[in-house]
C-alpha cells in the first residue's frame, strides 16, 4: 500500500476521482503551501479546543464544534454538488472508515485534553510507521529491511515521548496511542472507498457521525452552561477544522506526493510553538528526542515510498 495519501494526523484523503495532481514547480509549491497551511490550521483548531476542554466536558465540546463544522462543510458540499448524488456502493467501506473517525477523534481529545498538545501531535505522526506495518501484515506489500529499520526507530521514539515507568509518564498517552489505531482503521479503508465518491460527502458523513456519537454521550452528564467566550473557542475551531479538511484535501491534488507529503510534520513545530506560547509548556529532553526520531523515520519511509513508486528504473537499487 503506498503511503502517498497519508496526511496531517494520519488524515488521509478520500479518493475523488478528479484530475490527476499537477506536477512541476508550480505544482509543488501550491502543494506545499497548501499542506503548511492544513497544518496550521490542525493545531491552531486542538489548540481553541484544548482551551475549552478547560470548561467544557469531551461530548459537550465534540458536539458543539461539530454541530458548527456540520453545517459549514454541509453548505461548501452542497455549492459544489457532493451531495447531488447518493453513492451506489461503498457503504460497507466508509462505515468502517466512520468507526474509525469516531474512535480517533473521541481518543485524541481525551488525550489532548490532559497532555501536552506537542506530545499529543507527534505521537499520532507516527501515522506513516503504522500503515506501513499494515501495508506488511494485511495488504501483503513486501517491506525491506530499511523500512522496518525506519519503523522500529520511529517506535522507539514514540517510547519516547509517551515515558512508561517515569514521573512524565500520563496514562492518557495510551489514549494516544488508542487513537492513532483507530485512525489507522480510518485511513486504510478509505484507501478502499469507491473513486466516485467525493471527498466533500465522505467528510460531511463522518462529521454528522461523529458529532451525533458528541451528543448522544453528552445526554449521560450534566450539561454545563457554555459562556460566550467558550462558544467563540468552539467556534473558531469549527471554521479553523472546516478549513484545514479543506486544504488537506488540496495539498494531496497538487505537485508530487514525495515532495509535498513530508511537510506534514510542520504540524509538530507548530504544535511546541503554540504549547509554549498558549501554557507555557515545552517537551521535555526525552520526549524531544523521540519526537525527532518519528520526524526522522516518518520521512524516510516517505523517502522510500517515494522510490518504491516511482517509475522503474534499471539504475535506481531496489529497497
Amino acid at each position: 500500500m503506498s503511503l502517498s495519501k497519508s496526511a496531517s494526523r494520519g488524515v488521509a484523503p478520500v479518493r475523488t476521482g478528479a484530475a490527476q495532481p499537477a506536477t512541476g514547480s508550480s505544482g509543488n509549491f501550491r502543494g506545499i503551501m497548501t499542506m503548511l497551511a492544513a497544518m496550521f490550521l490542525f493545531v491552531t483548531n486542538d489548540t481553541f479546543v484544548k482551551l475549552a476542554g478547560e470548561h467544557l466536558a469531551t461530548p459537550q465540546i465534540i458536539f458543539i464544534r461539530g454541530a458548527i463544522a456540520c453545517v459549514l462543510v454541509g453548505i461548501l458540499a452542497l455549492s459544489t454538488g457532493a451531495l447531488s448524488t447518493w453513492p451506489q456502493r461503498g457503504w460497507r467501506t466508509i462505515g468502517l472508515r466512520t468507526i474509525g473517525e469516531i474512535g480517533g477523534t473521541v481518543l485524541f481529545l481525551t488525550a489532548l485534553f490532559h497532555m501536552k498538545i506537542a506530545n499529543v501531535t507527534a505521537i499520532l505522526q507516527a501515522m506513516p510507521l503504522v500503515m506501513t506495518v499494515l501495508s506488511a501484515l494485511i495488504l501483503g506489500e513486501v517491506v525491506r529491511w530499511r523500512r522496518w529499520m525506519a519503523v522500529i526507530a520511529g517506535f522507539i521514539g514514540m517510547l519516547l515521548v509517551v515515558q512508561p515507568g517515569t514521573s512524565e509518564f500520563s496514562v492518557y498517552a495510551l489514549f494516544a496511542i488508542a487513537s492513532l489505531a483507530f485512525a489507522s482503521l480510518r485511513d486504510l479503508a478509505s484507501r478502499y472507498l469507491p473513486a466516485e465518491m467525493p471527498s466533500l460527502f465522505v467528510a460531511f458523513v463522518s462529521m454528522v457521525a461523529v458529532t451525533t456519537v458528541g451528543g448522544v454521550w453528552s445526554l449521560a452528564e450534566p450539561w454545563r452552561p457554555v459562556s460566550g467566550e467558550v462558544l467563540t473557542y468552539l467556534a473558531c475551531a469549527a471554521v479553523l477544522l472546516s478549513g484545514a479538511f479543506y486544504f488537506i484535501t488540496e495539498a494531496m491534488r497538487h505537485g508530487e506526493v514525495s515532495v509535498v507529503a513530508p511537510f506534514r510534520y510542520s504540524i509538530i513545530l507548530t504544535a511546541i510553538v503554540a504549547g509554549y506560547l498558549v501554557w507555557g509548556q515545552l517537551p521535555d529532553m526525552m520526549a524531544s528526542a523521540g519526537i525527532a526520531l518519528i520526524i526522522v523515520s516518518g520521512l524516510y519511509v516517505f523517502y522510500r515510498e517515494s522510490r518504491v513508486h516511482r517509475p522503474a528504473d534499471k539504475s535506481a537499487p531496489g529497497r
